[in-house]
């Protein structure tokens, strides 16, 4: 039985160079709950952001679905990546979903664990790092040298903050530095030091772009008056050229970042979600919580501290960045690579 899993869709996506959109699943096993709009959540904050969301429809399921349907509507093919009992799908069907958010639940992998998981038939959901060993295992199955997939995810995982006392510092990070892709998020998780994170990818050569914004995007809250600044571009043909000369004329390996903001409208008050990580860190310090364990705690404790508005501006996000990923994605492919 093979290890790698793919998709005959994605397949024959690859055979003809067509635009791929790869989707990590972290955030279906250990992101999002898979059940419905919690009854003391505040289903405003749902209808603003994702106005048409039905709130008994379970969240990570639903997700899932939008975001596939998202990048097909604007003509690419997603790939979500899992690991299901042991072997890396890349690209999945509503079967292999399913099992995957039952067997699952409360899993992840990052590239440091994914042959561990392979190795003991773990099911789990694949984090951006292990997402983006799945694009370099897609890139080494095409010919043309200048197709790349592109990556969406919420936001990437980064430098964690008290990395002064203690290094904890996200697999995501040295996964950009080594593999070919265009990723686009909404900056870094919030409960991270923006700072050091941006500062780190600058130092392993990672390039950084903003979608029509100058600054570093906070993932679900306002951006602080401290924000680091980032190259601003407004034109996917600007991006188009740019990963062209990072990639074709430089041969660099490493990603390019885009850092693709949420709507000002939905997002959350930088003071607010300050007062709300912190607690939320000291909570899960006194619980004993660290490594992969420790994030969903914070991100489920300020759920539930904010009546959802956290998650729904999650949601929004994700959706958000799909569907520029798509058009990144069909902008990179191009005709002098796309069959039609």
């Amino acid at each position: 039985m093979t290890a790698i899993v793919l998709h005959p869709e994605i397949e024959e996506a690859l055979d003809r160079h067509a635009p791929v959109v790869v989707l990590e699943s972290a955030v279906l096993t250990t992101g999002l709950p898979n059940r419905p709009w919690e009854s003391n959540w505040d289903r405003a904050a749902l209808t603003r952001a994702v106005p048409d969301w039905d709130p008994e429809a379970p969240l990570a399921s639903e997700l899932q679905h939008r975001m596939e349907q998202s990048v097909r509507d604007h003509g690419c093919v997603p790939c979500t990546t899992a690991l299901i009992e042991g072997r890396l799908h890349l690209g999945i069907d509503s079967a292999d979903a399913r099992r995957l958010m039952s067997e699952g639940l409360g899993h992840k992998v990052a590239s440091t664990t994914l042959a561990m998981g392979m190795g003991t038939g773990r099911s789990a959901g694949t984090t951006v790092s292990a997402a983006l060993d799945a694009c370099t295992l897609l890139r080494n199955r095409v010919e043309h040298d200048a197709w790349a997939p592109v990556l969406a995810t919420g936001g990437i995982g980064g430098v964690h903050r008290g990395w002064s006392q203690r290094p904890d510092i996200s697999a995501d990070l040295m996964a950009l530095s080594r593999t070919r892709a265009c990723v686009v998020s909404a900056g870094s998780k919030s409960i991270l030091d923006m700072t050091a994170t941006l500062e780190l990818l600058e130092s392993i050569a990672v390039p950084v772009l903003g979608w029509r914004t100058d600054r570093w995007p906070a993932f679900t809250s306002s951006p602080p008056a401290d924000t680091p600044s980032v190259e601003s571009i407004d034109d996917l043909q600007d991006l188009g050229r740019i990963c062209s000369h990072h990639w074709q004329d430089l041969g660099k390996s490493s990603a390019i970042l885009l850092a693709n903001p949420l709507a000002t409208e939905l997002t959350l008050e930088h003071e607010e979600m300050e007062r709300l990580i912190a607690a939320a860190e000291d909570d899960a310090t006194a619980r004993g919580l660290d490594g992969a364990a420790r994030t969903p705690f914070v991100l489920g404790w300020i759920a539930d501290r904010t009546g959802g508005r956290s998650v729904a501006a999650n949601l929004a996000l994700l959706l958000s960045n799909a569907r520029r990923a798509a058009e990144a994605a069909s902008m990179l492919a191009g005709p002098h690579l796309a069959n039609p």
